[in-house]
């Protein structure tokens, strides 16, 4: 799927003064167990010149192969989260699956999924990345943000979560227990989620290698 990327694009792009985002949007298929569905993904790419470009290209060859099993282990583990950690109770009462077809707004015109980098953060060897999730504003459903949700992922794991009401997150850094509310306690929550997961059988994606 990289070759639908016009990295040339992108890379100028950081050049120029244009304060938009650096995006391209390639056709793709979510597959995953609860919800097959194919979408328009944007990929955003910050700071990405000649040099960073070879370990870029790898980090988002690596999300691509592994897209649908990446993105369970994320929005899967967001919702055993969520129903162990939320105070809205709502939440217990809808399935997973109903989280994947309800919660994931595919009407969006902005955007329904976004995989976004920050090519200064892939300096020690370990693959740093967020998955934005456009979120429904139906508010005569049970919702869980209406200013969609981004996902913190390091490697084949989801670390934090956040509400995505500031688009440029991914600019602010990577170290979570100094720049935003969650810290060390979310990320222990979302290992203990994980190791949960685990030992029912869930599989994750192989992790990322430099």
């Amino acid at each position: 799927m990289c070759e639908l990327i016009d990295w040339n694009y992108l890379i100028n792009f950081q050049e120029s003064d244009d304060e938009w985002q650096p995006k391209v949007t390639i056709p793709f298929l979510l597959d995953t167990p609860c919800l097959k569905r194919e979408f328009p993904l944007d990929i955003v790419v910050w700071n990405l010149n000649e040099e960073k470009l070879p370990t870029v290209k790898k980090v988002v060859e690596y999300v691509l192969a592994n897209f649908g099993k990446l993105f369970e282990t994320a929005w899967t583990g967001f919702y055993q989260y969520m129903c162990s950690h939320s105070m809205d109770e709502d939440i217990k009462e809808h399935t997973l699956t109903e989280f994947y077809q309800e919660q994931i707004d595919f009407e969006d015109p902005y955007y329904t999924i976004r995989l976004e980098i920050n090519s200064d953060y892939l300096s020690d060897g370990a693959a740093r990345y967020h998955f934005v999730v456009s979120t429904t504003c139906d508010y005569r459903k049970w919702m869980i943000s209406d200013d969609d949700i981004r996902l913190f992922m390091r490697d084949n794991r989801c670390e934090a979560a956040n509400t995505n009401n500031d688009d440029t997150q991914i600019l602010e850094g990577m170290d979570f227990s100094d720049l935003y509310t969650f810290g060390e306690a979310e990320k222990a929550a979302f290992a203990s989620v994980y190791e949960k997961m685990a030992q029912e059988g869930f599989r994750f994606a192989e992790p990322f290698q430099k």
